[in-house]
This record gives C-alpha cells, sequence and structure tokens, in this order.
C-alpha cells in the first residue's frame, strides 16, 4: 500500500499541532506505527493512551478517501518522508505530519523563505509598506509566506506576485473550503506561481483554534518573519513569538507610538526584534548567514502602486435579472456597504439586500469585513 496512507492516516489520528517529533523518531515511518500491535505502541512510550486509541480506531479507507479527493482536484499529499517537504518544518517538534498542496512546493528547499504578516484591517501606509518590502524581497531572490488573509497577508502576496516572485500562502482550513472567498481570485494566482497549503484535510472547517496551530507553519518554514502594523494581542504577535520560540529571526516595522494599531511591533523591537524600513534592512542581514540566497538591488525598484495588484476578474453578467445585473455592475474591486448600493441604484435598502444575498448565493459576491461585500 502506498507510503501516504499510512501518513495521511496518522496525521488524521494524531490532529494537527500534535508534538509528534518522539513519535517519529521511535518508529521508522507512519507505516511502522500501523504495523506495530498496540502492546509495543504503548511500551514505546511516545503515545499518551488517548492517541493510541485514536489510532486504533482510525480507518485506511478514510486516507483512501482523502487520496482521492486530491487525485480529483489535482492537489498533492506531501508527507514529512518525501524528499519535497520543506526542511525547516520537519525539524520542528510539531511539524506537520502531511501537507496537502495546490500548487508547486518543489523550491522551497532551495530558496531563503521569508514570512510577512500583519493585521486584517491596516492602514493603506502599511499596505504600501507591506506590499513593497515584499516585491522587493521576492525580486532580489526570496519566497514569500504568509496566511492569504485579509490585510497585510494579502499585500505581502501581491508584492511577490507583482514582482514576478514565488509565494507560499499556509491556510487555516482545508484545500477547497469555501472560507474568505473574497481572497479566491489571489489564491488562484499563488497557486500558479508558487503553493496554497494545509495541514488540515481537504475541505475542513476552519475555527478559532485553527489559526493559531497554522501560524507555527507560516513562521516555521521560515528563516524569519517580518511583522507589519500589529496590536499587542494580534495573531500576527503569536506567530512572531513562536518565531521566536523555533529560533527564527524577527523583524518589525516601527509604528505610531499613540495607537495601539502598532503597539505589538512597536513592542517587538524593544525586545530585540529589528526595525525594518526597506527590504535592504532584512537582506543586510541574511548576507552572511544565507551567502549567495539573496541580492541587493542596484536600484531600488519602484514602489507598487494600490491600483496595480493583482485585478478582480468580473464573471458574466448574462444570466442575471435586470436588477441583479444594477447591483452587480457598482462593484469594481473595493467593498460596498448595502446602504451605498441602495444610493447608487435607486433600489430599496431591503431589496437590495435580498439581491446580494442572491448574488452570494449565486458566486459573484462574498461577505467582507464590516458588513460590507466585494468581489470573489
Amino acid at each position: 500500500m502506498d507510503n501516504r496512507v499510512y501518513a495521511v492516516r496518522l496525521s488524521l489520528a494524531l490532529e494537527p499541532g500534535t508534538r509528534c517529533r518522539e513519535i517519529l523518531s521511535a518508529f521508522d515511518s507512519p507505516r511502522d506505527i500501523f504495523e506495530s500491535d498496540l502492546s509495543m505502541l504503548r511500551m514505546s512510550g511516545a503515545f499518551t493512551a488517548k492517541q493510541i486509541e485514536k489510532i486504533e480506531k482510525s480507518k485506511t479507507q478514510d486516507a483512501l478517501n482523502i487520496l482521492d479527493i486530491c487525485e480529483k482536484n489535482s492537489w498533492k499529499c506531501v508527507t514529512i518522508e518525501d524528499d519535497e517537504y520543506p526542511e525547516d518544518l520537519r525539524r520542528l517538534d510539531d511539524p506537520p505530519i502531511v501537507l496537502y498542496v495546490w500548487g508547486d512546493i518543489s523550491e522551497i528547499n532551495s530558496s531563503l523563505c521569508f514570512a510577512i504578516v500583519g493585521t486584517r484591517e491596516p492602514t493603506p501606509d502599511s499596505v504600501t509598506i507591506a506590499r513593497t518590502i515584499s516585491a522587493q524581497l521576492a525580486d532580489a531572490g526570496a519566497l514569500i509566506v504568509s496566511g492569504c488573509a485579509l490585510g497585510i497577508d494579502s499585500a505581502a502576496h501581491e508584492g511577490a506576485l507583482l514582482a514576478h516572485g514565488r509565494t507560499v500562502a499556509v491556510l487555516g482550513c482545508g484545500l477547497g473550503t469555501r472560507y474568505l472567498m473574497q481572497n479566491a481570485a489571489l489564491r488562484n494566482q499563488i497557486s500558479e506561481n508558487g503553493a496554497v497549503i494545509s495541514e488540515y484535510p481537504p475541505f475542513a472547517p476552519a475555527s478559532r483554534s485553527s489559526f493559531p496551530i497554522r501560524n507555527r507553519i507560516i513562521s516555521g518554514m521560515s528563516k524569519g518573519v517580518l511583522v507589519v502594523e500589529a496590536g499587542e494581542k494580534s495573531g500576527s504577535i503569536v506567530t512572531a513569538r513562536k518565531a521566536i520560540s523555533q529560533g527564527r529571526d524577527v523583524f518589525a516595522v516601527p509604528g505610531n507610538i499613540v495607537t495601539s494599531a502598532y503597539a505589538g511591533a512597536n513592542r517587538l523591537i524593544h525586545d530585540g526584534a529589528v526595525a525594518v524600513t526597506c527590504a535592504d534592512d532584512i537582506i543586510s542581514e541574511y548576507d552572511s548567514l544565507y551567502p549567495g540566497k539573496l541580492k541587493k538591488s542596484e536600484t531600488k525598484k519602484a514602489i507598487p502602486a494600490a491600483e496595480d495588484k493583482p485585478a478582480f476578474v468580473k464573471k458574466s453578467a448574462a444570466v442575471l435579472d435586470d436588477k441583479e445585473k444594477a447591483v452587480y455592475a457598482q462593484f469594481e474591486g473595493e467593498p460596498l456597504y448595502p446602504a451605498d448600493i441602495a444610493s447608487l441604484t435607486g433600489i430599496s435598502l431591503g431589496e437590495v439586500n435580498t439581491i446580494l444575498t442572491s448574488l452570494e448565493i449565486k458566486d459573484y459576491i462574498t461577505t467582507a469585513p464590516g458588513g460590507r461585500f466585494s468581489l470573489i
């Protein structure tokens, strides 16, 4: 039987985020675990009683079903035993046993991976900063890693794409899950210029706990992490703290000291993170550590303008009725409030809300933060 079946089955039994280094060290492979009897698992001392119970109850057919889903969707299942599995992740105490991959991760081990994270609701200046630094790092040869969330994550991926570089998005849900559909076009571009990856099985929903668990992958596969605009209790600071515990470098863009929006990033600098104002601040740090991995530009590349970011592609409105067409025509990229649409179209607010629901069901638009709607 394919070794991937045993790896997937073990990942389902142990769940994402499990500290499995001792387990993987005690046995030759996931196959070896399932070919051992329960007494051997208990004697190894590597498992808890609950883990052994879950392994016993796990089913080969569940793993086969997942691999079949991956094959049908042209997704790869990369296990910790595979050569293309990211080496820096393999060294963690809690490495993902399996990565589900939409795209190509073959360049990860030969590249310098660098993560850029930050708030989901950044200022325009922070978006420009994140996009610019990402573009300049990608142009220098770095592979940009982030979480494909709204805000700074999106800007980081966009910067790499604008520079014709490579980027990897790490999801907190399974591939194929209908989550954050306003970033569907961006995820598609990332898959064609790098990869979208997850340790969660296909179509697994996101949850409150899944994002902190996935953050260790963002930092763990990267040599360093840059934080752009983050409050003290934000997920980006969790990622930065995880990076520190993993022995990764932490960088931060300093911000306004009188607003809480920058308090987390400023605190990181106070605690020893390297302050960054341009990509060369990072490249200079890595010149001696990773010779030949990144190159300094002789001339500064132009800052990618916000309007140059990957564009939304509107769907054909031929199948919509007249009022749906009128509402859909108002969307040009920026999220809109229902009241704004009512004002622009002359359609009553109540009817606009009904039309928006219809357009969302038909996959023309999706909900955005703050009660707004945006293109998919």
